[in-house]
């Protein structure tokens, strides 16, 4: 099969895998979770059991998306996930994919994302069923991030907030830092890397590169978190900076 053959059976392959997103987020948000609401109970055991459908519905795409060619996944130590809480985990953010990949292998995770998600149609009700945490809040993202912890849940942050230019990390929001702290617990970190590199900040989903992309996943030992500060403020900046630090040399960038 020709190369140029080869490409464009892989921009078929991902618009059917953002279709099929598409589909099945609106199938969890205006279905499957309010049936989930109404046989619940309790609004945490609601919300687990929606992050549990979530993170079923992940793997299967996942697996959906790797069999049409597009993508290949691995993921090494694994083992190092968590499968209870309390446990914060944090990642990189190069891809498109990246909350896909990590919650495909999360149980259950109380997720940080954009605003936005909750007044749009596929999203809002996934967002909103699984009980996620808005970014826009400030002080009162951290506090719902501290209380989910304290619960005995597990939490996923992108420290930098948003997808990574292009080659190098982004800034690194000190919100992550201020969560372990306030909580008392280390922090998971998972790497991600794409290699060629695809689906970046700025790139539009057809414009897929010449082959397959890798994405790895490193699951690293817990990042430890200073017990009691005498300065919060110096400790999540010191704590900020080594989150950094490992994600740029578990990359091999420059800046690390």
């Amino acid at each position: 099969m020709s190369a140029t053959v080869e490409r464009w059976l892989r921009i078929a392959g991902t618009g059917a895998a953002f279709a099929l997103f598409g589909a099945a987020s609106l199938v969890v948000g205006l279905l499957a979770a309010p049936a989930l609401a109404l046989v619940s109970g309790d609004r945490d055991r609601r919300e687990r059991r929606v992050q549990r459908l979530v993170h079923l519905s992940f793997r299967a795409f996942v697996r959906f998306v790797e069999a049409a060619g597009v993508i290949a996944v691995s993921v090494r130590g694994a083992e190092r996930l968590p499968d209870g809480g309390p446990c914060l985990v944090i990642a990189n953010h190069p891809t498109l994919l990246d909350y896909v990949l990590v919650v495909a292998h999360l149980p259950q995770a109380d997720v940080v994302v954009k605003r936005s998600h909750w007044s749009n149609p596929f999203t809002g009700g996934v967002v909103r069923g699984a009980g996620y945490v808005p970014n826009d809040t400030g002080e009162a993202t951290l506090e719902a991030c501290v209380a989910r912890l304290r619960a005995g849940r597990t939490v996923l942050l992108f420290p930098e907030g948003t997808r990574s230019p292009r080659g190098r990390l982004g800034r690194f929001q000190r919100g992550a830092a201020h969560v372990a702290l306030a909580a008392g617990v280390p922090a998971v970190p998972v790497t991600i890397s794409c290699e060629p590199p695809g689906l970046m900040r700025g790139q539009p989903w057809y414009d897929v590169p010449e082959r397959r992309m890798q994405f790895t996943l490193d699951v690293d030992e817990p990042i430890p978190t200073p017990p009691r500060p005498e300065s919060r403020g110096r400790a999540s900046r010191q704590l900020t900076a080594e989150y950094r630090e490992h994600f740029a040399k578990r990359l091999g960038l420059p800046d690390a």
